[in-house]
Formats: C-alpha cells, sequence, structure tokens
C-alpha cells in the first residue's frame, strides 16, 4: 500500500491544533483520501506494472484508466504477441495511439504500464487534508436523522464533513480521468 498523502502532524498543523489523536488522524486522512480516490476514479499513488485490459473500439485512439502514464512496457492484442513499440505511441495523459491502423472491435488490448504520482501533487493533498479537517472537526454532526422506536440512525455525509464542495472539486478536477475513459 502506497504511503499516506498527508500525516496526523501535518493534520494537527492545518488544524492549529497543539496536540492530537495520532490513531484518529491517520484513520481521518485515510478516509479523505478514499473519498478524493472515489471521485477521480484514479489511485493517484505510483504504481508500477499494471495490467490494464481495454476493449478495442475500432478507432486509432484508446485511453487508459489512470494518469499520468510515465510508462508503457508492452501491449498486446487478444493474448497474442506484444507489438513491438513503433506500433503504437502514448503519452501521460493516457491517450494510446495505433499507428498505422486501428484496434480491432471487441478484441481485448493489454497494456503493461506504470502510472500514478511518485508524489502526490500539491493540490490534491490540500484537499486531503481540508476534507479530513472538517471530519476531524464535525465527527458528531453527522447525525442527520434518528428513531426511538427500534433504534434507527441516519448519517449524513455533507455533515460530518466528508463530501467534497464544489471548490474541491474544481480543483481536483485536472487529476481526474478524461470523459472518454469514464
Amino acid at each position: 500500500m502506497a504511503s499516506p498523502w498527508a500525516s496526523p502532524d501535518e493534520l494537527r498543523a492545518h488544524l492549529r491544533l497543539t496536540a492530537i489523536d495520532e490513531e484518529q488522524a491517520a484513520e481521518k486522512i485515510a478516509a479523505a483520501e478514499t473519498v478524493i480516490r472515489a471521485e477521480l476514479g484514479q489511485s493517484i499513488d505510483a504504481v508500477a506494472g499494471a495490467a490494464v485490459d481495454l476493449v478495442g473500439n475500432g478507432r486509432r485512439v484508446i485511453n487508459l484508466p489512470e494518469r499520468p502514464v510515465t510508462a508503457v512496457a508492452s501491449v498486446t492484442i487478444d493474448g497474442h504477441a506484444p507489438l513491438i513499440s513503433t506500433e503504437y505511441r502514448w503519452n501521460r495523459y493516457g491517450i494510446l495511439t495505433r499507428l498505422g491502423g486501428c484496434w480491432p472491435l471487441d478484441a481485448v488490448v493489454t497494456v503493461l504500464c506504470d502510472h500514478g504520482y511518485a508524489t502526490v501533487p500539491a493540490p490534491v493533498k490540500q484537499v486531503c487534508l481540508q476534507v479530513a479537517g472538517r471530519a476531524w472537526v464535525r465527527p458528531s454532526t453527522g447525525l442527520a436523522a434518528e428513531s426511538l422506536g427500534d433504534r434507527s440512525v441516519t448519517y449524513d455525509k455533507e455533515r460530518t464533513g466528508e463530501a467534497l464542495s464544489d471548490y474541491e472539486l474544481r480543483i481536483l478536477a485536472p487529476y481526474g480521468r478524461g470523459p472518454e475513459s469514464r
């Protein structure tokens, strides 16, 4: 598993506290990372040697699901011998282009690649601290409804601070998937 995007001490400094329960702070940071990853549809952390199966679309271009792509080791179609590197081109945005032809329609295109950030981008880390900070400050206000008969409790992510604000979504937008790869 990748290193946490922020440390409990960084969360403590963000909240301007003199002390913090490190175990609870680590839990809040991990929860914030999960929320951000889910929103972006990206792992963010650096991953080496990921095997990605795509479906050929009959066009020259297909999109890898993770960004940034840092290396492509091999590309195979329906499990046959790997293509040679002059038969395709890739870029950091996850665009895989077939040179001199198209990706066969409905064929399984398997790409062995590296992707993600060696160091989490500062804006992503900042949003992580903001989300974790809100969850730290408002842990008990997440109660949206409560009943007494047969005991029913409902929590609201908006109130616990785990939901991303519109501002945070705009900050994170450049790190999410493009529209064609969703």
